[in-house]
């Protein structure tokens, strides 16, 4: 009999929503897999599967059983399991109990020194068929879901009503039942192209099955690389580039089971509206993409993906080319009002909204970013006026009816009305840059202003939030305090700028009301920011211990803790780290034990040792240089350097006795390992590297 099939779960939904299919469909097979593997049941490989109305798995080659295994259970010490007749102690009984079994069948192991009472039990397997109705089960009720939903009697709650559920264990339908609904060997087609029962023989042949009887791609991957195989063959043929993010496009995905896509077309009149607009309207609210010429302008045709391969695909492109028209009509309408209203004109109407009610309203806090840039501009050779007028106009597009219909299009719009006003070129793009990075890994602003307006609005905000004791706990975070802080951290290292972050957040919290006491909060603050070093550094594949070396420094200049960090990284490779490395966790350790404030100076004369003098010289001849390259922040250079020390430290270990009976040799000895330490402190905490 094969002790391996493979396996096929499949849960049918109501439509899930698109935005979330991708993530909920990998957490699925996650949640799966893992429960195979915690109830010891291997298999060779997995698939994941999912379309708006479905979510599945298919499992290759699993085992069809648990392995039997043998239980051992130890027991109290022999010598308390028994009395002087040789009789069960109530120790012995009870353990005897716990088995199941009589104290009569207690065994004593071998252990010659410490002999326990054991029992041993083979424990038979479960089938494969009888384990998964709990795990599909729990898998369900652990997939994480921003709101479940009931739709019966029963109380079940998922994100959508369930309604079938198949599992297939190679060719048999395994007994199970979720939320009242009993498995079976039947999947769905699409819903308009094949809407009939679709009997699954084997779970090898479902992917292939929904494709060609179900008019479903089931794959999420090639049912993508299907649809951007469509969208470019179409933008080709008007000579446009397809406008769309990632995330739109996983969208997208998650709308369709067979993507048929077409051209649309809307009146040229409505490319007088700035594109962005037209875009995000096609983006946001339809799903469309939009299509730009080779210049980047907007072109009048778009691209829809429909869910159906329509007999009269004329009335499917009519009705979406009818649909856009009242929503492109509102964001002229907004937009013919804004742009005829000069921008600082909204700077009173920010005066009547509130921002937080324990630090004001949105004037509030545009003044104390003028103040701010202001201070900032010395660091980002940016010019202070530019800096201070940006700040000004930064906020007045938030109360244009433009953006209270597009909010996404904050600062552009604010670019944009800046451009019609005649602004110079650095305060329009600044508008726009100060909201940049808007998410990991996107792009970071690039102008001079739009540098110093970011990193201001930001810092006022962190200190802020924090001195009014908002500090985010656990996943809630509502004033994005973590973006924040990484934005921060991005924009100071990838410029790069030469900011001690201390100062800056000390300088931000003088412009706060005196009542807030937001100086006390600059500290939590800092810590803060540097607690996100660990999520930016480990994005780069940077080895934790590496980074909390570096960071064990307290440092305030974060392009410095970048720095320090590359150099560290070259250092490892080289021949002399790993004992270098070893040497210094052993002068650390050495000196935890001191009091590093009455360490003295180095007394050449008290060298009785010549490998106290080998390493004194080896040290004198380098430190000057080294001190002088850690100044200009050439640190993978000194670090280079300093492994010349590996030999002479390791004779000095290997031939010096440090904590010596004569408290003069000691102390001069612990004075020249403080040298050594110091000089590397200047980079990292070495003690923290892992070997």
């Amino acid at each position: 009999m094969d002790n391996k099939k493979d396996l096929l779960i499949e849960i049918g939904t109501e439509d899930i929503p698109a935005r979330l299919l991708l993530s909920m469909s990998n957490e699925f097979g996650e949640l799966i897999c893992k429960q195979l593997n915690a109830a010891e049941l291997s298999y060779s490989n997995h698939e994941i599967y999912c379309t708006p109305r479905r979510l599945a798995i298919v499992v290759s080659d699993l085992d069809i059983k648990q392995k039997n295994q043998v239980i051992e259970r130890k027991g109290p010490k022999a010598l308390a399991a028994f009395d002087k007749e040789g009789n069960p102690t109530q120790a012995a009984k009870g353990f005897a109990r716990s088995c199941g079994i009589d104290a009569k069948q207690l065994e004593v192991d071998d252990d010659p020194d410490n002999p326990r009472l054991t029992f041993s039990e083979e424990r038979i397997g479960q089938s494969t068929k009888e384990l998964l109705p709990n795990i599909i089960e729990e898998t369900v009720k652990k997939i994480s879901v921003p709101k479940r939903m009931r739709w019966n009697q029963s109380g079940a709650e998922f994100i959508r009503p369930i309604r079938w559920l198949l599992v297939l264990l190679g060719s048999e339908t395994v007994a199970s039942t979720l939320f009242g609904i009993k498995a079976s060997n039947v999947t769905q087609g699409h819903r308009f192209h094949a809407a009939k029962e679709i009997v699954v023989k084997h779970p090898s042949a479902y992917k292939e099955l929904l494709n060609i009887k179900g008019h479903v791609l089931a794959d999420f991957k090639e049912r993508q690389d299907n649809i951007l195989q469509q969208v470019k063959t179409l933008a080709s043929q008007v000579n446009g580039t397809p406008s769309y993010t990632q995330e739109l496009l996983d969208e997208i995905t998650g709308l369709v089971e067979w993507p048929c896509a077409m051209l649309g077309e809307f009146d040229a009149q409505f490319l007088e509206v700035h594109k962005e607009l037209l875009i995000s309207t096609m983006q946001d609210n339809q799903k469309y993409i939009p299509l730009l010429n080779k210049d980047g302008e907007l072109l009048s045709q778009f691209i829809i993906v429909s869910n159906i391969n329509s007999k009269d695909p004329a009335t499917v492109k009519h009705g979406n080319e009818r649909v856009i028209v009242p929503r492109f009509e509102d964001a002229m309408f907004f937009w013919q009002r804004d742009k005829n209203v000069k921008l600082e004109y909204n700077l009173e109407k920010l005066g009547s909204v509130v921002y937080e009610k324990h630090l004001g309203t949105l004037k509030d806090k545009t003044e104390r970013n003028i103040k701010l840039v202001a201070y900032l501009a010395n660091y980002t050779n940016a010019d202070k006026n530019n800096c201070e007028h940006a700040a000004k106009l930064s906020k007045c597009d938030l109360v244009s009816e433009t953006v209270s219909e597009f909010p996404k299009l904050q600062g552009i719009i604010g670019r944009n009305i800046a451009f019609l006003n005649n602004e110079n070129e650095d305060i329009c793009t600044a508008i726009e840059e100060q909201y940049l990075p808007k998410q990991s890994g996107s792009k970071l602003p690039t102008t001079p202003v739009g540098i110093t307006l970011a990193l201001a609005d930001r810092l006022d905000t962190l200190v802020g939030i924090f001195a009014i004791g908002k500090i985010p706990t656990g996943l809630k975070d509502p004033y994005g305090l973590r973006r924040a802080a990484l934005a921060v951290l991005r924009i100071i290292i990838e410029t790069p700028l030469n900011i001690d972050l201390s100062e800056c957040l000390e300088k931000a919290a003088t412009f706060f009301p005196d009542k807030l006491n937001a100086d006390k909060a600059v500290g939590d603050v800092h810590e803060y920011i540097n607690e996100r070093y660990r999520a930016y550094f480990s994005d780069r594949d940077i080895p934790v211990d590496v980074i909390d070396s570096v960071l064990a420094n307290h440092p305030t200049h974060p392009s410095d803790v970048a720095a320090k960090i590359d150099a560290l990284m070259s250092f490892r490779k080289l021949p002399n780290a790993e004992s270098l490395a070893a040497a210094n966790k052993r002068i650390r350790n050495i000196l935890k034990k001191i009091d590093r404030d009455n360490i003295g100076e180095v007394d050449i004369n008290l060298f009785k040792e010549n490998a106290e003098s080998t390493l004194h010289s080896a040290l004198e001849s380098l430190s000057d240089d080294v001190e002088s390259l850690f100044k200009d922040n050439q640190y993978e250079q000194a670090l280079s350097k300093l492994a010349d020390l590996r030999q002479p430290i390791d004779n000095f270990f290997d031939g010096v006795m440090v904590m010596d009976k004569d408290e003069k040799l000691k102390a001069n000895r612990i004075a020249l390992l403080s040298r050594i330490d110091s000089l590397f402190m200047h980079v990292a905490d070495f003690s923290r590297l892992q070997s």
